[in-house]
């Protein structure tokens, strides 16, 4: 559950009632293998019951154009190595105006919801689990 619990803050990745697909040509841009890293923190009370502290996350998340998505990541909480090669898979939508949501499969409610930048180059998200803030930063894609 810890690691499932740090998927959740990173990209911690994704907010669908239903997955909208995505079309390949979308002008978004949206599609490919994104690197990012992700920090904040989880705090007392907190919904996934995970120990209150500093969280950080690095690794990649690839959207495959359609709605799905799958992310691959270290985990780190306190300073401490949580798991090393974290591997989630969720859906994601993606809204005319290139907002997005994300979802991990077998997780009930949002993770993220974000933004698409510069022709889907960059994605800025942030967490939406109550009691954990964590905010991304250098998300750029790496594969088309």
């Amino acid at each position: 559950m810890k690691g499932f619990a740090v998927a959740l803050v990173t990209v911690s990745v994704i907010l669908a009632v239903s997955v909208v697909a995505v079309a390949e040509d979308n002008h978004c841009g949206l599609k490919g293998t994104y690197a990012f890293t992700g920090f904040g923190n989880t705090f007392e009370g907190n919904l996934l019951r995970f120990p209150a502290g500093v969280v950080s996350t690095n690794g990649t998340i690839t959207l495959d154009g359609n709605g799905n998505a799958f992310i691959r990541e270290a985990e780190v909480v306190n300073g401490m190595l949580l798991n090393a090669a974290a591997e989630y898979t969720g859906t994601y939508t993606l809204n005319p105006d290139c907002t997005f949501a994300a979802m991990l499969n077998g997780v009930p409610g949002p993770i993220f919801v974000g933004v698409v930048a510069d022709h889907g180059k960059q994605i800025r998200a942030m967490s939406t689990i109550p009691g954990v803030q964590v905010n991304y930063t250098n998300t750029v894609r790496v594969h088309p």
